[in-house]
């Protein structure tokens, strides 16, 4: 039986992007020591992340950009330097060990374990410019990983922000499912309903967007009436997930309303679909206190573990200085897991797909 594996170490959070940068990146800390106060390490192998190397990058990104990131140096050409990608030392090996963090991850999932990469899902990178928040692209490199060994691939990202650049790169694949929900209207502009892939990808890239305070009974209704079927059909070698925990409700970036339950949820319907491995990282999340809850929640659910609801001391401490007062690990008041508020608009966009979709 393949081993659970999370990846994980200092040098994720040893990185800091500068005092007002949404991103810190000490929520991976934070991650790390609530999964282990909660005993949800036992039965799993930690293991540190490695850079990647030139010739795993170059899978996916353009030279030009590597030198130049590897410069760490201001270059507009290049998305280097700008308001949302500061240029700060050591940007190039944080970004590397993201992407080697998440290689290892994919070769567990292979091998049918489950893995996390808490220090993965930088779904913006482009093959040649930085972007919102992401410098190298470890989703779509370790994706092109898994595809060179011959596996097939169902990509979910439930990250509040489309996945932009994991879109481009396989537009034209039908190895590859890509499924993402995501809010409308927000950066980076893109995923539109329409967008279903070209060529032979054609119904393989499937996006939902979704309005400003949608709830957990709205995603529940696209996971039961959309995600599950389409796995279930698409039948996958590799279940990726990307969670960003940006869509939560209270997320200084975005405007969901999701709350603890729907992660839990969605991971015990996924834990439920056959495929030979699962892969998973982290994404956006900018409230560490909910990026920490929500991962450990999601890690223990999609293996099936146990874990106590009440946080522990050490947590709480940090937590009532970031502002969370509560003493479980729950949101309160939590989700009552009724659906008989779905938005409309919801109702008609999963009707939309399953009536435009190949797996339907």
């Amino acid at each position: 039986m393949a081993e659970d594996v999370l990846v994980c170490s200092e040098d994720y959070w040893n990185f800091d992007f500068g005092r007002f940068h949404p991103l810190r990146p000490i929520r991976v800390k934070l991650t790390f020591e609530l999964m282990k106060d909660l005993g949800l390490l036992e039965g799993s192998e930690v293991v540190k992340p490695r850079e990647a190397t030139e010739e795993e990058l170059l899978t996916y990104h353009e030279k030009s950009y590597l030198e130049a990131l590897k410069r760490e140096e201001p270059n507009e050409a290049f998305g280097l330097g700008t308001e949302d990608n500061s240029v700060v030392s050591g940007i190039f090996r944080y970004a590397s060990l993201s992407v080697g963090g998440t290689l290892i991850a994919a070769e567990a999932a292979y091998k049918g374990g489950v893995a996390f990469n808490l220090g993965g899902g930088m779904h913006h990178a482009k093959s040649g410019k930085a972007s919102g928040f992401c410098y190298l692209n470890d989703v779509v490199i370790a994706i092109k990983h898994l595809l060179s060994r011959g596996a097939r691939v169902f990509y979910l990202d439930i990250d509040a922000h489309h996945c932009d650049a994991v879109q481009e790169a396989f537009y034209e694949e039908d190895r590859i499912l890509v499924l993402s929900i995501h809010q409308e209207g927000i950066f980076p502009g893109t995923g539109d309903i329409e967008e279903m892939g070209e060529g032979r990808g054609k119904g393989y890239n499937i996006n939902v967007p979704i309005p400003r305070y949608s709830e957990d009974e709205d995603v529940l209704w696209i996971f039961e009436k959309l995600v599950i079927p389409v796995l279930e059909r698409f039948s996958p070698d590799v279940l990726f997930v990307q969670v960003g925990a940006d869509a939560h409700k209270d997320d200084p970036l975005t405007s969901l309303y999701l709350t603890t339950g729907i992660y839990a949820k969605a991971a015990e319907l996924l834990r439920q679909i056959k495929s030979e491995g699962i892969l998973i990282t982290g994404g956006g999340g900018y409230d560490i206190v909910n990026v920490a809850r929500i991962w450990s929640i999601f890690w223990g659910k999609i293996r099936g573990v146990s874990f106590p609801e009440e946080l522990p001391e050490r947590f709480l401490r940090i937590a009532i200085m970031e502002g969370y007062v509560e003493p479980t690990i729950w949101d309160i008041p939590g989700w009552s897991g009724l659906r008989q508020h779905v938005k409309q608009e919801i109702k008609e966009r999963v009707d939309y797909l399953t009536r435009h979709l190949p797996f339907f």
